[in-house]
């Protein structure tokens, strides 16, 4: 696969480096690694002065870009989000109207003609297109591209009719912030001969991303689910973090978990509403039949739908569930949300290839002020022994299968037409119940030349062939799925002192609070670079910055003395209020009145303690001396206050 690097010269946003850019761009079809999501390249696209296709994996994420302020009712979607009824006949004359008053430029003056379509409907854009004699005026953006392999084993005839409808135009950019794996792309047919062309950012343009690891609880995904929504219950936040010398609740959560089933069952056993719940899959039939099916104890349905993420400034929910099939491209802008991340590598339709679905995740809050952007808790199953597949045997059933494949595709070829039509219609059916089981025959037609082609699915192929590495290289223990963690994501631990702090970390709670002093001590430099790890409890930061470590190094590292050294300082804070405010520069006081007015002022903060008037020349903060002064003919002991 030839190579070429663009350098992009700042951190800002693509577009603005959108000259630069665009004039490097080969000529014809490649392949584009933005490397970073987030970075701005689909508004590049809509943005720029090219006819546009934009052809998106999933509904809801067209459906977001076209909701955008900035693009909102200037862009075309081809089937809205939520038509299921419109007929393909009329869908093609809406865009057709749209582009001839582009054209004109009314209303959409300085604006060229941007259409957003999903993946299965692209073939209709492709043959009205055609036959207006205006398809070749479009640059194709494929955006998400790695989906064409990814979903091939349940989606195969859609991602073999996207490309064979795609191979018309030769003006195709196939999108990606995590494209797959170069082995497999130099290996599909399809792919061997585009050039990739990588962006390659300043070290300032990446964030770092802060992503703990930890098993099921119970090995249970339900379970697991069911503590965080308690304990949000319990506590009013999911999660409390120290940034940027202030603390912050996430009272939001985003739960990535690639289940609907278990999303009801998570949903039932917590009696979530949909007042507060928000749940984002896959828009079909059968979904938002069973969403509609949740009752509450009494047997009256909730009213569940399948949602969508809400716009910028708009309310988000605090139960957040999305799964594999929507969030690609979907951006979320909460202020105060959390991610956790849920893979099963056990059920293949639950496992995660974290090279891929991570960093996809990890760039999907987008609000910069959100302190949580960058955390998440990852949980995760490793790969059971029991149905572990040796690779021998994995080898010889992609043997069969291929085998298997070629001799279909060759009786298909050598029969009558009355034969193929009718072993067509039986591989159509074949390939919606059996997802590839068996073999990788792939109907798919071309709706711009009209033909039929049975052919060999490569993208499903390989999709196996990168699942069977993904549960045997990623998730083979906890050791290394920490280690895959670390390596596709950006982190903090690419620091050597906070790698080792890392490393050294655990224990009883005074060997954590004194290593977190000793390293602070000795690197002051790397104190933010800690404050952003979600594995050292807040309790550790904040007993650092409000007492700092000598008075911490007093009480041992134990936490029941730093703790009644924080109260002892709270009160004194407290007590100082108090007692500069009850008594006042240059008055007399009488050993009775300052006594009483001090048992007032221990009694409203709660202290158990005996008030004598000699405290106040205990108290650091109060200035006074021994005076006497007659009242009424009668010397009073006392004090002046100075």
């Amino acid at each position: 696969m030839r190579k070429q690097t663009i350098i992009i010269p700042g951190a800002s946003h693509l577009d603005t480096f959108r000259d630069l850019v665009e004039s490097q761009f080969p000529a014809g079809c490649f392949i584009l690694d933005k490397k970073l999501t987030g970075c701005g390249a689909t508004t590049m696209f809509l943005r720029d002065g090219y006819y546009t296709i934009l052809l998106c994996p999933r509904i809801l994420l067209m459906d977001c870009k076209a909701n955008d302020p900035e693009f909102f009712g200037r862009v075309h979607e081809f089937r809205k989000a939520d038509d299921r009824t419109s007929s393909v006949f009329d869908l093609q004359n809406q865009m057709m109207d749209y582009i001839r008053k582009t054209e004109l430029g009314n209303p959409f003056s300085n604006f060229v003609p941007k259409i957003l379509v999903s993946y299965d409907s692209f073939k209709h854009v492709a043959q009205r297109l055609t036959q207006e004699g205006i398809f070749d005026r479009f640059r194709i953006v494929v955006d998400e591209f790695q989906t064409v392999m990814t979903d091939a084993a349940y989606r195969g005839p859609i991602e073999m009719e996207v490309m064979e409808n795609l191979k018309h135009s030769n003006n195709i950019i196939f999108l990606s912030a995590t494209p797959c794996l170069e082995k497999y792309l130099d290996q599909i047919t399809a792919f061997q001969n585009i050039p990739l062309v990588e962006l390659s950012w300043p070290p300032e343009a990446y964030h770092t991303a802060n992503i703990q690891t930890r098993p099921y609880y119970k090995m249970s995904i339900k379970k697991t689910a069911s503590r965080i929504i308690q304990r949000f219950f319990d506590e009013g936040c999911f999660e409390r973090k120290m940034y940027q010398g202030q603390e912050y609740d996430a009272t939001e959560a985003v739960f990535f978990l690639n289940d609907v089933k278990q999303v009801i069952n998570i949903i039932k056993d917590n009696g979530l509403t949909p007042k507060n719940t928000n749940v984002i899959c896959a828009r079909t039939e059968d979904n938002y039949s069973r969403l509609a099916k949740i009752e509450d104890d009494a047997g009256n349905r909730l009213g569940f739908t399948i949602g969508r993420a809400p716009k910028y400034g708009q309310q988000h929910k605090p139960f957040t569930f999305v799964t594999r099939c929507s969030f690609e491209g979907t951006d979320f802008y909460s202020p105060c949300a959390y991610s956790y991340i849920f893979s099963d590598i056990n059920l293949k339709h639950l496992g995660l290839d974290i090279w891929i679905d991570v960093p996809q995740i990890m760039g999907r809050q987008r609000r910069e002020d959100n302190p949580f952007r960058f955390d998440a808790t990852f949980f995760y199953k490793t790969l059971a022994s029991s149905i572990t597949k040796p690779e021998a045997e994995f080898q010889a059933d992609m043997s069969t299968k291929i085998a298997v494949t070629n001799e279909w595709i060759d009786t298909y070829n050598k029969s009558s037409k009355l034969l193929q039509d009718n072993m067509a219609e039986k591989l159509r059916k074949s390939q919606l119940m059996e997802n590839c089981a068996h073999d990788f025959v792939a109907v798919s037609d071309d709706r711009v030349d009209g033909t039929r082609t049975i052919g060999f699915n490569e993208f499903a192929m390989y999709n196996e062939i990168r699942a069977w590495d993904m549960r045997n290289n990623q998730y083979i223990n906890s050791c290394q799925v920490m280690t895959v963690i670390d390596e596709t994501t950006y982190t903090v631990v690419d620091n050597p002192v906070v790698k080792a702090f890392l490393d050294a970390f655990g224990g009883q709670f005074e060997v954590r609070m004194k290593l977190y002093c000793d390293t602070i001590d000795a690197h002051p430099e790397c104190k933010d670079l800690l404050d952003l790890l979600p594995q050292i409890p807040i309790e550790i930061k904040r007993y650092y910055n409000e007492l700092g470590p000598d008075r911490i190094r007093r009480c041992s590292y134990i936490e029941a003395r730093i703790q009644r050294e924080l109260d002892t300082r709270d009160y004194k804070e407290m007590l100082k209020n108090a007692t500069t405010s009850a008594f006042v520069h240059g008055q007399f006081y009488t050993l009775k009145e300052i006594k009483s007015t001090l048992e007032a002022i221990y009694n409203s903060l709660g202290m158990n303690k005996t008030a004598k008037a000699s405290d106040l020349t205990n108290m650091e903060w109060m200035y006074c001396k021994p005076a006497q002064l007659s009242i009424d003919g009668h010397k009073e002991n006392g004090y002046r206050i100075l």
